[in-house]
């Protein structure tokens, strides 16, 4: 049985796929931070990031999860959350980069400092999930 399969069960839930998707994400963003560090002294260098709303999509199109109004109060869906202007987006390709410009080392290293909270936080999340499980099946409150 394939991993992601055995997360979805019944038994996990969605949280537990989600938060291994956040896991992913949170490795591959680590990735194009070290890159971009690797390579901050190469000339002509392009700096890369990686584009949230296409990582989500495939997340969610990958899951079946669907947005739902299951209350009156909740605000009205408007659009598809996935085209907005990329004011918020991170960018796979080549990010926006004036030529004149160069990459700043402690910006991406608060990058990569940030990332690595956000990584630390699912995996403390999901090791709660995976408590709560324990103790149910040792029939523990």
């Amino acid at each position: 049985m394939e991993i992601r399969s055995y997360l979805n069960s019944r038994l996990m839930g969605k949280t537990v796929a989600l938060l291994s998707h956040a896991l992913d994400y949170r490795s591959a963003k680590h990735s194009t931070i070290s890159g971009n560090l690797a390579n901050i002294d190469t000339p002509g260098y392009r700096p890369r990031e990686l584009v949230f709303d296409q990582e989500l999509r495939r997340a969610v199109d990958k899951e079946g999860i669907a947005m739902r109004k299951t209350d009156e109060k909740h605000f009205p869906r408007s659009g598809d959350i996935f085209t907005g202007k990329g004011s918020h987006a991170l960018e796979t390709q080549e990010a926006e980069f004036d030529e004149a410009d160069h990459l700043n080392i402690d910006k991406e290293m608060a990058k990569m400092v940030q990332n690595n909270l956000l990584y630390e936080t699912a995996v403390k999340l999901l090791s709660k999930k995976f408590d709560g499980l324990r103790a149910a099946i040792e029939g523990r409150r």
